[in-house]
């Protein structure tokens, strides 16, 4: 008996690349980890970027003393072109990293139609594409990410090339090369740190033209959360990675300190956030004693999962929830610190 569908050599009727297939390879739910380090590090160039610039619209008084004016930024459009491109760039950038990955995982025999029980998670596998088509996808969305780069480098900082190139190597070398980071524990360093802190760095740079160690709190936020997304994926692939030999953190940690580690993890990026935010002035602590009833909801919800290839979808959507609460409670943070002063 020959190879049945999904499995690598299999004769097969392909079917074309269409629109929802090519969006399923590039993993929106996921878009987050991209999304959100670009919208933090382009708010940040304003909160603590030396070349903000800013009109003053009112002054607080509170019992007769003044304690801080009110802002409102003054945004080029020059500023708003390199933000758009930042952020094409960083959305293409994990689209490439989320169909690539796919695609070498498919032609490596470990995603098969019989572990592959959620259907968003194997696009090539579910909607029959040609390996090829899917890396080529791939590889184009890597182009779109490198030519929007290359731009924002020209009409800001050639140091951005070198940051971008670092992320390219760090991307390539999470599934390619003679040891791929996918089969060791350093898959949620390595994404946390190309995304969480590169990617806002870039943006803060190229809006900026300069740099802060303040960014530093912020880029920890979206490093810890970006970096727990990837540990609920291989979580819930801890018996398809052991079967294809991949020593992942929560293979090392098991199912149970996994969870316990995700739970720990997103606690300590609200603490990093609220002292970033109790740094910056006591009205900049709204944003995160909201996050704080919001996410405490979500955990709860995300702890009571069973993390296993049944429940991906729930966790994986939880966990981007929970990411993007925090992202959000970052951005506030440095929009208030924008606004008030």
């Amino acid at each position: 008996m020959g190879p049945g569908p999904g499995v690598p050599g299999s004769s097969q009727h392909y079917a074309p690349l269409t629109p929802r297939a090519a969006l399923q390879l590039a993993a929106p739910r996921t878009w987050v980890a991209s999304i959100g380090p670009v919208l933090v590090g382009g708010l940040a160039a304003f909160a603590l970027g030396s070349k903000a610039q800013l009109i003053s619209i009112a002054r607080l008084n509170i019992l007769g003393f003044s304690i801080g004016g009110l802002y409102k930024p003054v945004v080029s459009a020059r500023d708003l072109v390199l933000w758009l491109l930042m952020l094409i760039c960083a959305v293409a950038a994990q689209s490439a990293a989320n169909t690539l990955n796919d695609y070498k995982d498919f032609v490596a025999g470990t995603d098969t139609a019989q572990n592959c029980v959620d259907t968003t998670d194997a696009s090539i596998i579910y909607n029959h594409l040609e390996p090829k088509t899917a890396r080529n996808f791939g590889i184009a969305c890597l182009a779109l990410a490198l030519v929007c780069g290359v731009i924002v480098a020209l009409f800001s900082t050639l140091w951005l090339l070198v940051i971008g190139g670092v992320g390219i190597v760090a991307l390539m070398s999470y599934s390619y090369g003679p040891a791929p980071i996918s089969y060791l524990p350093l898959g949620e360093l390595v994404s946390g740190v190309t995304f969480g802190l590169l990617i806002t760095a870039a943006t803060f740079v190229a809006l900026a033209g300069t740099w802060s160690w303040w960014l530093l709190l912020p880029c920890a936020q979206q490093v810890i959360s970006i970096g727990l997304i990837m540990m609920t994926n291989n979580t819930c692939d801890i018996e398809r990675d052991i079967e294809a030999g991949r020593r992942t953190l929560p293979v090392i940690l098991g199912r149970r300190g996994s969870l316990a580690c995700l739970a720990a993890g997103n606690l300590l990026a609200l603490i990093v956030l609220g002292v970033f935010a109790l740094l910056r002035g006591w009205l900049c602590c709204l944003p995160v004693i909201i996050a704080c009833a919001v996410l405490s909801k979500q955990l709860r919800r995300f702890i009571a999962l069973r993390f296993d290839a049944q429940d991906r979808p729930q966790a994986m959507g939880t966990s981007t929830r929970l990411a993007r609460t925090l992202a959000l409670a970052n951005c506030a943070v440095l929009l208030v610190a924008v606004l008030w002063h």
